[in-house]
């Protein structure tokens, strides 16, 4: 009891104080709210709703109306009402200037005001507007359920009226007023001689509805049919369904397909046709084709790299790089061939690194290739004796210009048509063309359809095309036969203890094919098998080391030098920068709605 006392105390004092004329000119308020809502033949209606809003003594410019017009339907979709605003007026000097916005929560906001003006006072407006597909229809009559006045004021509503009227007379009425689920009836509901419907109720506090229900026979107007979008979601947006699943699945079958044939006819290396011995020397017709799938050739026999030719260009053919373990192996191949001397700097503490000083020899450069005279001169460009920690994020674009020059040699030696950095390039660029495509397709059929999961293959497709991209390259026939002798060449090095005796009889062999062992990734192994063989140590005065000559140190010593070297050599200068009717019915069910105030 004296819980319920507290209550009472509470309701009227709230009573009083939106009573009193302290109140009523301070406060806002509305005096008045009257709706007129014809009902037309085609399931829209027509609203008036003329309000009498009292600002009290604090200015405001205006007052704004928010009128629901998207709310949920069921699981799969919203339901709409489309709103058209055809007039506004306003007395007492107010401004009727109105702009209509979309507000999150499925709103339509009427704001009406001048943000350059302010008034006072009592102020009436009058709003008028449609909204399309207002009407629910049920088997034996046509309904309207409307909140005429909606649960969003922040301010009281001292009146309430509202006027149905339809193209024939209404056969039903209900009404409903409170918070929100309140089945309290309003205070007056009756249908007239004429077939309208009035409704009618005293004192609304803040955030309370007006909800009308009213009921015509079928076939008065048209039958009506919500208007029903369906929101966006990840799973509306990649529906799977049969079309979804067989277009998809078709789409993607034919880009892998797709793919598939173009790494097939664009990325295979050609071969000449005949024996073996024609594929890897050139058979006297010159036919060629695309090597057969997983034929890899009879590998030749070669006990010293075929052609003469250099540890770079033996690199660049057999993975189709030039990169910075050719340019390495070039550097040891410029010493051993004595137009440089590599001396090793022993690490100091534990924590030291090693470093190694270059020196040039003088020896003259005219028998040296293109790439290998610009390595030569790049090293040695800062001065004569540099360390190779000196050429760290310096050498960077003289190593650019080194293997540019390896590419273009190994095109003009006839392996390649085209370079292949840049065959690699031109498909890696055509892959992320197609997968950022994809990705925008995707946005398009996921944002604006239920097709989303169609365009998912062409993204796929992107990137099998971007990591296919290292297949591309192709060497030409003549490419094909030297990469096979080279294969041939690699094999005895890997193999090198089986071939001592050829070799027992040669001087510096080791230290010769030793730029060969470092390409192949065979260095320990060529060292180790030279082991055992009984002659005088290789000259290795081109390496300059206050330790005593082991073939295994030494082999380990040109990998230390190696590893360091392509690191060293490659790197880049630092960045300058860092890096929203019956039991059923109750206030607030109906559509439209909504509140609103002032601003």
């Amino acid at each position: 009891m004296r819980r319920l006392g507290v209550v009472l105390a509470a309701a009227l004092a709230v009573t009083a104080l939106w009573g009193s004329p302290a109140f009523a000119q301070t406060s806002e308020v509305i005096h008045s709210y009257d709706v007129a809502i014809e009902i037309r033949a085609d399931d829209s209606i027509r609203v008036t709703e003329v309000i009498a809003y009292d600002f009290g003594s604090s200015p405001h410019h205006g007052i704004f109306r928010d009128v629901p017009t998207r709310e949920a339907y069921d699981d799969r979709y919203d339901r709409v009402f489309p709103l058209h605003v055809e007039s506004v007026e306003a007395t007492g000097g107010a401004s009727a200037d109105y702009q209509v916005s979309q507000e999150p929560g499925g709103i339509t906001r009427i704001k009406i005001g001048d943000p350059d003006e302010t008034i006072t006072g009592v102020h009436t407006y009058t709003i008028v507007y449609t909204v399309e597909a207002a009407m629910n229809g049920f088997r034996d009559h046509d309904e309207l359920y409307w909140n005429a006045i909606g649960e969003y004021w922040e301010v009281p509503v001292e009146r309430a009226t509202a006027t149905v009227s339809a193209p024939a007379p209404i056969v039903d009425i209900a009404c409903y007023t409170g918070p929100v689920s309140s089945t309290a009836p309003c205070d007056k509901a009756r249908i007239l001689d004429d077939g309208t419907a009035r409704f009618r109720h005293e004192g609304l506090f803040p955030f309370e509805a007006f909800t009308v229900v009213v009921a015509l026979p079928k076939g008065v107007v048209a039958e009506p049919h919500p208007q029903l979008v369906e929101p966006w979601s990840i799973g509306r947006a990649f529906s799977r369904t049969s079309a979804t699943l067989g277009l998809s699945g078709g789409l993607l079958i034919l880009l892998v397909a797709g793919c598939g044939w173009l790494f097939w006819t664009r990325g295979r290396d050609r071969r000449f046709v005949g024996s073996p011995v024609d594929q890897t020397m050139g058979n006297a017709t010159g036919v060629v084709q695309a090597v057969p799938l997983f034929e890899h050739g009879i590998v030749p026999v070669e006990f010293a790299p075929p052609g003469d030719l250099r540890p770079g260009q033996v690199g660049t053919i057999i993975d189709e790089q030039a990169n910075t373990l050719d340019v390495t192996a070039t550097i040891v191949d410029l010493a051993v061939r004595g137009y440089l001397t590599i001396e090793e700097i022993p690490k100091e503490g534990w924590f030291g690194k090693p470093d190694w000083t270059l020196h040039r020899t003088g020896k003259a450069d005219a028998d040296l290739l293109t790439y290998e005279s610009t390595l030569l001169s790049g090293l040695f460009k800062d001065g004569n004796d540099p360390t190779l920690s000196s050429l760290r994020r310096t050498f960077s674009e003289r190593l650019t210009k080194v293997e540019d020059q390896l590419y273009a040699d190994a095109v003009k030696r006839g392996w390649f048509v085209k370079r292949p950095d840049e065959v690699r390039a031109s498909w890696h660029a055509r892959g992320a063309l197609l997968f950022v495509a994809g990705l925008v397709l995707t946005f398009v059929l996921a944002r604006w359809t239920t097709f989303g999961l169609v365009a998912i293959p062409v993204v796929l497709a992107g990137i099998l095309l971007t990591v296919g991209a290292r297949w591309m390259p192709s060497r030409t026939a003549k490419g094909t036969a030297i990469a096979r002798r080279v294969g041939g060449f690699r094999t005895v090095i890997e193999t090198a203890e089986t071939h001592m005796s050829r070799w027992a009889e040669e001087q510096n062999v080791f230290t010769r094919y030793l730029p060969y062992a470092i390409v192949f990734g065979l260095t320990e192994k060529w060292a180790k098998a030279f082991e055992g063989l009984a002659q005088m140590p290789p000259d290795t005065t081109w390496y300059l080391s206050s330790r005593p000559f082991i073939y295994a140190d030494f082999g380990r010593a040109l990998d230390d030098f190696s590893v360091t070297t392509g690191g060293t050599i490659a790197s880049t200068p630092a960045s300058s920068g860092s890096s929203g009717f019956s039991g059923g019915g109750f206030s607030g069910g109906g559509g439209g709605g909504g509140g609103g105030g002032s601003w």
